[in-house]
């Protein structure tokens, strides 16, 4: 924990949260500018702009500034690093700002001739489409919005030394408000800080030393059990990230933003053996995270050196078929329904390649050989013979 100087200035403290996210998450705030009002000046600071003068500071998405109450740390917490980062970082958050910055440019038109006063914007909004999206994606989004900003003031006062100044924004919550944010800082005290900003929607930013602290903020000591760890998949930083484990004990989690896929060393030897793509996919794809990589190469070793067989081609058509019921069973889910229509092509591509002999590695070799079975040499494959 950064315990904080008391001659530490508000631009100061700024720079040192600024490095401590930039450990953490890979990216600190950006396009967010920091603004400092004067105490003396707040009130008509924020009644000639319509805003709340009982506030400590406000965020305005549509200039992307962070307004603070003079010297105010949890202002600069909750304003500058909880909704600037959130409108940098995350989708909702995007598309707040570009919904407030097309209002913005549709205002200037508006009244770009003559004075105007607060009772004219507001009546020009009541009738505007933009502004009734915008309000719309604003009450939606108002609590997990609001709960953030406030979890991020009781992440950053911890950090920083500042846990009895939060004590006291804590204490002026109501009940409800409390509740929901006892809520985010529980699962952060289960599942750890980045879990917290990943569960909240912000970008996901997965190189192996990340996901391995994830990893270990998640499972604990659990992870002795582990042989090896692996991240694959796409990558990007709004996907799921995809994790494949093998290890004695099935420790397997899946969120909206996380899935972690876990086999047994007996479950991994089968499917290698039986080039099962939902072993060969991560296997030969993925990043190596922490574990024994020697026992890790062997494995990936063996999926190019060993042979194919006919009860490997016979095991992924039958997962086709499995997968093809299933779809079936589910046809009025459509996430469902269509993740076993992807798995069932991708079986069926797996058996066609073994058939002519060819060993796929990557989603792309085997989407393309879906569409041609006679397309023996890809980028990933190798051409060998079946024994």
């Amino acid at each position: 924990m950064f315990k904080m100087s008391q001659s530490l200035s508000l631009q100061d403290l700024r720079g040192e949260v600024g490095e401590f996210y930039l450990d953490l998450l890979g990216y600190k705030p950006k396009q967010t500018s920091l603004e400092q009002i004067p105490k003396n000046q707040w009130n008509n600071f924020t009644q000639t702009r319509g805003l709340d003068s009982n506030s400590s500071g406000v965020y305005l998405p549509r200039n992307q500034i962070a307004i603070t109450r003079g010297e105010n740390p949890l202002s600069l917490f909750h304003e500058y690093f909880g909704h600037g980062l959130y409108c940098e970082q995350s989708i909702l958050g995007k598309k707040l700002v570009d919904l407030e910055k097309e209002l913005l440019e549709e205002e200037k038109q508006e009244f770009s001739f003559g004075k105007f006063t607060l009772e004219d914007v507001q009546k020009f909004r009541a009738g505007n489409q933009n502004f009734q999206e915008l309000d719309e994606l604003r009450k939606q989004n108002l609590v997990q919005y609001e709960t953030f900003a406030i979890w991020t003031e009781y992440l950053l006062s911890g950090e920083f030394g500042l846990n009895d100044d939060f004590e006291k924004k804590y204490d002026s919550l109501d009940g409800q408000e409390k509740e929901v944010v006892d809520s985010a800082i529980n699962f952060s005290e289960t599942c750890g800080n980045l879990a917290t900003f990943y569960a909240g929607g912000l970008a996901r930013r997965t190189t192996s030393e990340r996901v391995g602290k994830l990893l270990g903020d998640i499972y604990g000591d659990k992870l002795k059990d582990v042989e090896f760890a692996l991240i694959y998949g796409s990558k990007n930083e709004f996907s799921d990230i995809d994790v494949f484990m093998v290890g004695k004990n099935p420790l397997e989690f899946h969120f909206d933003w996380l899935d972690v896929k876990m086999q047994s060393l007996r479950d991994l030897r089968k499917g290698i053996s039986d080039f099962d793509v939902r072993t060969i996919i991560p296997l030969m794809n993925g990043e190596f995270i922490f574990g024994d990589r020697d026992y890790f190469e062997q494995a990936k070793q063996q999926v190019l050196s060993q042979p194919i067989t006919n009860e490997a081609i016979k095991h992924n058509l039958k997962w086709s078929f499995r997968m093809q019921r299933l779809r079936d069973e589910n046809l009025d889910d459509d996430f469902l329904r269509n993740k076993f229509d992807r798995y069932s092509k991708t079986y069926l591509a797996n058996a066609l390649a073994l058939r002519n002999g060819v060993r796929l590695f990557t989603k792309e070799d085997f989407i393309s050989y879906s569409h041609s079975e006679t397309n023996i040499l890809m980028k990933g494959g190798v051409k060998i013979e079946c024994n």
